[in-house]
């Protein structure tokens, strides 16, 4: 029984092996002509199934390596969630999203003032040279601006951004070209420069906070090493963790690591305030009457 228990085992551990390395590969490259916004939301989809992957093969190892079935759960849940709150890479991401739609409100402004047409012609242009973390987007919305107009395409690339600050760019851009006149340089100039003072701000918050992000991963660094030391060279000192009342401590031990972890997420996380254009704002004009005197301003 015991020699058919390894066996099984063996086999299992071997698979999860094996799924680790899957994880790892690195996807194929896109095919000449095919769509990097959908490239790029396809591998962002594909991200967390990879991460599950590698959490399961590593919660198999940790069952594999000490017998122990809470191990192996609490090391899955650590493979799914650390990479998350420990690195920061969202906000990072945020941070440089708000940032190159700074440098391409300030460009399109700059060629508005340079005479080179209306707002659909400056837009065109501005893709042209436009900031690599919103490419995509600005390249869809010129587009979008000579196949379907002005309007839809500024609702459909703030969707596509689905920030706040989209929001008010969109909205600025949507009711100086229906009330036309001019100053609309001015407007997103300087619409730019608070953009800049806002990635400033949030550049610095970020810094703070990735303080106790460092001190979270060294924190675990030095448990998974202080674990791993006490397995292979004293693991007489574990042999209380194999019976019942081991894994009902063990389980308790990681309860109080989970919460503890969930709460520091819940301090360094970035909160994103709600969108000025919701589901409401893409009503089609004349469709339906506006239940709120402000929904006037976003229809």
């Amino acid at each position: 029984m015991i020699s058919m228990w390894s066996s099984l085992l063996g086999v299992v551990a071997a698979l999860a092996i094996t799924c680790l390395v899957l994880a790892f590969v690195p996807p194929s490259t896109a095919e000449p002509g095919r769509e990097p916004g959908r490239v790029r939301r396809t591998l962002a989809t594909l991200l967390p199934v990879r991460r599950g992957l590698v959490a399961c093969a590593l919660g198999v190892l940790a069952w594999w390596a000490t017998g122990w079935p809470v191990a192996a759960i609490l090391v899955v849940l650590a493979g799914m969630t650390v990479p998350t709150f420990a690195r920061g890479k969202e906000a990072q991401q945020l941070i440089a999203r708000l940032d190159a739609l700074a440098s391409w409100v300030r460009r399109l402004g700059d060629v508005l003032a340079s005479g080179a047409g209306g707002l659909e012609q400056a837009i065109v242009v501005s893709a042209r040279n436009a900031p690599e973390a919103l490419a995509t987007e600005i390249d869809t919305l010129a587009v979008r601006v000579r196949t379907r107009g002005l309007e839809p395409a500024l609702r459909a690339f703030a969707d596509d951004v689905a920030d706040v600050a989209a929001d008010e760019v969109v909205l600025a851009l949507i009711m100086r070209s229906r009330a036309g006149g001019r100053g609309l340089a001015a407007i997103l100039d300087s619409k730019a420069t608070a953009l800049e003072r806002d990635v400033v701000a949030r550049r610095d918050i970020e810094a703070d906070r990735a303080k106790p992000r460092t001190d979270v991963r060294t924190i675990l660094a030095i448990t998974a090493v202080m674990l791993l030391g006490l397995m292979f060279f004293a693991g007489e000192f574990l042999t209380p963790y194999n019976g019942l009342l081991g894994q009902l401590v063990l389980a308790g031990i990681g309860g109080v690591l989970c919460a503890a972890g969930w709460w520091m997420h819940i301090l360094i996380r970035t909160r994103r305030p709600a969108r000025l254009l919701g589901a409401s704002a893409r009503t089609p004009v004349g469709t339906a009457k506006p239940q709120h005197p402000h929904h006037e301003v976003l229809r």
